[in-house]
Order: C-alpha cells, then structure tokens, then sequence
C-alpha cells in the first residue's frame, strides 16, 4: 500500500491523546461485546429451548450464517479502507453500520410468536436475524478497530488505546452474562410469578410422594412457565440493547480523534482477495492459523452448550450459570499478565501449550462434577478462564512478530490482510464448534422436549470434545514451529532441560 504523502512521518503521531477523547473513542467496545457473546451463547438455547427449534438444525444454522459472516469480512474491510479519504471516514462507515447492528440484535431476541410464524417462519426469521446482526457487527467493529489503530502511531499510545476499549468490552462482556440470567428469571415477570412459585412448590410436592405421573404433569407446567418466562425476558434484553447501544456509540462518533494518517493512494491495487488472500503465501501464518482454527473449535464447542450443561445436568439455576460466566471471563481478561509474564520466560508458543494442558486437566475434573455442585464448577470456570486469557492474548501477539518478521519495519500495506484473515479463521472456528456441538449431543439423546430426555450428549459434548480438540491443538503446537522468532514448543522444552 503506497501512503499519498510521503516523507518523515507527522509529529503529531506521537501526542499522547486526551484522557476524555480516548474514553470517547473506546465506549463503543462495550456494545460490541455485548451483543458478540449472546449470539453464540444464549441464541442457541434461546431458540432451542424457549422456541422449541431442533437442536440439530441450530447448529446448520449457525454454521451457515457464520461461513457467510466470515466471507464478508474481506469485502467490509475493502470497503472500510476506501472511507479514509476523509479523516473521520472509518467512523461514518460505523455510522452507516449500527442499523444493522442494533436491529439485527433486536430481531434476534425480540422475535414474533412461534404460533404466528409456524416452525418454518421463525427459522426464516432467526436466518434473517443472525445474517444482518452479523453483516452490522462485522461493518462496526472492522471499521472501529481500524480507526483505534489509525490514532497514533506510538507503540504505548496504541497500548493505552487497546486497554481503554478492552476496559468498556469487559463492562458490555459482564452486561451480556449478567442481564439475560436475571431477565429470564420467572421471579421477576408479574404475570408468571406467582404461578411460578406454585407450580415449583407441587412438582417438590409430587417429588416427595414418588408419584411419577404427577411429577411429570408439574414438571410439564414449570417448563412451560419457564419458557413464558425466557421469552420475555431475552425481549425485553434485545430492547435494552437499544439505548445502550446509542449511548456508547454517540462519544465515540462525536469524540474520537481523527486519524493520524494521510490518505492512501490504492492507484494500481490488485483485487480485494487478491490482497486479502497474499498472507497464506507465508507458511508460519499458514501454520498458525491451522493451530488457532482448532484451538478455537474447542472454545466454540464449549460455549455452545454451556448453559445447557449448568441447567440441566449440574441442575443449576439462571443466576447461577451466570456466576459461571462471569467468573469465566473476568479470570480469563485478569490472566493476560500471568501468560505475558510466561510467555518471556520461555516462548509464545510455549505458554500456550501450558494454557492448553491446563485447559484438558481443568474439563477432566469437570467431568468428576455431580448434581448441584455448583460452587466446583465455579472453581474449574476460574482456571478454564485463566486458560482462555492465553488463547486472548498470544496468538495475536505470535501474528504480529509473524508479520513483522515476514514484511519488516514496513508492512507494504498488507498487515490489514493478516487481521482480516485472523478474523475470517476466529469466525470459522466459533461457527465450526457450534455446528459440531449441538448435533452430536442431540443425536446422542439430547433433548429437552422430551421428558425422558439422556444428558449424556451433553457431558460427551462439553467434557470429552473439547478435551479431544484441545489435545489435537497441544500435540500440533508441540511439533510445529509457529513462531518466527523462536523454535517450536518441544524444541523450547528439551533446550530447556
């Protein structure tokens, strides 16, 4: 890429930003978050469970519109970077993109009756939802990301950019666990809560009698309170979204910097997936992102189902599969120091692999988990979190000295390529684990509208798939080198002894 005005760079470069526009720049992070964990975590038992939709056919879905998100991405991005011919072009294109995404969001959890649509109009409506959600997630947050890099052109500038988004994206992460837990809470709907109360009090009631027939007709009437219950409240959560998502988007729009850029002359510019293609021409990057894709499967794989997992073999309440979460994610945002600590002390790749085997050894005593043990799950969410704060934190720090080391101090305009195509692989790599996940614990038994329904497809498909594609992705690491600056892990391993 050929900047248009050439010479030493602008001074200006290097003014550290003013606290105020930096905390203007990085509000938007916050719904960004907030709306990119529901779509893989609650959609699934949104629809699944309150909706009734087959499990089976969930996970095509999911498939189908995430390939079609990842395939955009290059398109957006090409799109993004012929914006910046005004200073502020980035942030109009977010501008033009919220739309999509706000509405898409509302459309996902805000959807018309079942019996209005019939099963074929509301898997139409949901294909519809999660396609625009994600076209206006893609638009926003390719857009804003690409902006926040164009701020400054300080190494410790951009560092303080990245942890100011990361602080608002940690506050929309908690809002996404938090407020759907306490929403679908039959408690709090007026016109479900006292017939709450009773239904659970005669289903402990036919319990204690061991009357099979009447446990199964109470049980009957509290599934279907509790799906009353999750419609309206993952409604009135999509409407939330609302004004949250116009509050944070205001200050980054009104004031966020400019770019400190000039702009690009793309005069003579192959085509967009001609650039966007040329970083598989590297085989590091190409062997990284084999390890990153299968990695990523077992995260996907595990997310997809855990709520379904608290709920129905753990017997875990709501609120509680929501302390799961949220212990889940703040362990894994405070671990990023503890793997950079590591990472110095033995390599990038190495540190990974440690998260890795940690990760395995965390699910295996997952499995030794029963019925109403919550507070030890809680326990392995916390080290299953600090795993996943390596999966946050290396990888993209292994790109860029892939990147550095391949294009040098001058990237030629393709850095832009190599985060576009890590962004294409983290979509497929979610999609590919949902897909995988909800199939195979339905087609070994698993299903709620069925009384007499088997949980394990849900242990196999929360314990035993993830472990098996973590293993696959640790004995890869083990022997290929990803890393341009270091050896791989089990070279480091034996020099080590």
């Amino acid at each position: 890429m050929q900047i248009a005005a050439a010479g030493s760079p602008d001074p200006t470069t290097h003014v550290k930003l003013p606290f105020n526009r930096l905390v203007g720049y990085a509000t938007l992070q916050l719904p960004l978050n907030m709306a990119a964990l529901p779509v893989v975590l609650n959609v699934p038992k949104f629809y699944g469970d309150a909706l009734g939709l087959s499990f089976a056919a969930l996970g095509t879905y999911l498939l189908i519109t995430r390939v079609i998100d990842a395939l955009q991405d290059p398109l957006i991005g090409y799109v993004s970077d012929r914006m910046t011919k005004r200073p502020r072009g980035r942030l109009l294109f977010v501008a033009m993109c919220m739309p999509l995404l706000i509405g898409g969001f509302v459309m996902l959890f805000d959807p018309p009756s079942k019996a209005s649509l019939g099963t074929a109009g509301l898997t139409a409506w949901l294909l519809a939802a999660l396609i625009i959600v994600h076209l206006g997630y893609a638009g926003v947050s390719i857009s804003y990301h690409a902006h926040g890099a164009d701020l400054t052109d300080d190494y410790n500038e951009r560092t303080r950019v990245t942890v100011a988004r990361e602080v608002f994206g940690l506050t929309g992460m908690t809002l996404a666990v938090v407020l759907p837990a306490l929403l679908i809470n039959p408690n709090i709907h007026s016109e479900v809560a006292d017939a709450w109360k009773a239904a659970t009090a005669a289903l402990a009631a036919a319990k204690a009698s061991g009357d099979s027939a009447a446990v199964a007709a109470a049980q009957s009437v509290v599934n279907g309170l509790k799906q009353t219950a999750e419609i309206e409240g993952y409604g009135i959560f999509g409407l939330l979204f609302i004004p949250i998502a116009l509050i944070c988007f205001l200050p980054s729009y009104l004031w966020s910097p400019n770019s400190v850029h000039p702009p690009v002359d793309r005069k003579g510019r192959a085509s967009v997936f001609h650039d966007f293609l040329a970083p598989l021409k590297n085989p590091r990057f190409r062997r990284l992102l084999l390890v990153f894709v299968v990695n990523g499967s077992a995260l996907g794989i595990a997310v997809s189902v855990m709520l379904f997992y608290v709920e129905y073999v753990l017997k875990g309440t709501t609120v509680q599969a929501g302390m799961v979460l949220l212990t889940y994610f703040v362990s894994a945002a405070a671990s990023v120091p503890l793997w950079m600590w590591l990472s110095k002390r033995t390599s990038k790749a190495a540190a990974w692999f440690a998260a890795m085997v940690l990760t395995v050894v965390s699910f295996g005593g997952a499995g030794l988990i029963g019925e109403g043990q919550i507070w030890l799950f809680i326990a392995v969410a916390v080290l299953t979190g600090l795993a996943l704060g390596a999966d946050y934190g290396l990888p993209p720090s292994i790109l860029a000295d892939i990147i550095h080391a391949e294009e040098g101090a001058d990237s030629k305009g393709e850095t832009g390529a190599y985060f576009g195509l890590w962004a294409l692989s983290t979509k497929l790599a979610t999609a590919v684990g949902a897909a995988f996940s909800l199939p195979v614990a339905a087609m070994l038994g698993f299903d709620p509208g069925n009384a007499k329904f088997d949980t394990t497809g849900l242990v196999v498909t929360y314990i035993m798939l993830p472990i098996g594609v973590k293993i696959l992705a640790g004995v890869l690491i083990w022997y290929i080198r990803i890393e341009a600056l270091r050896p791989s892990v089990r070279d480091v391993v034996m020099q080590g002894r």
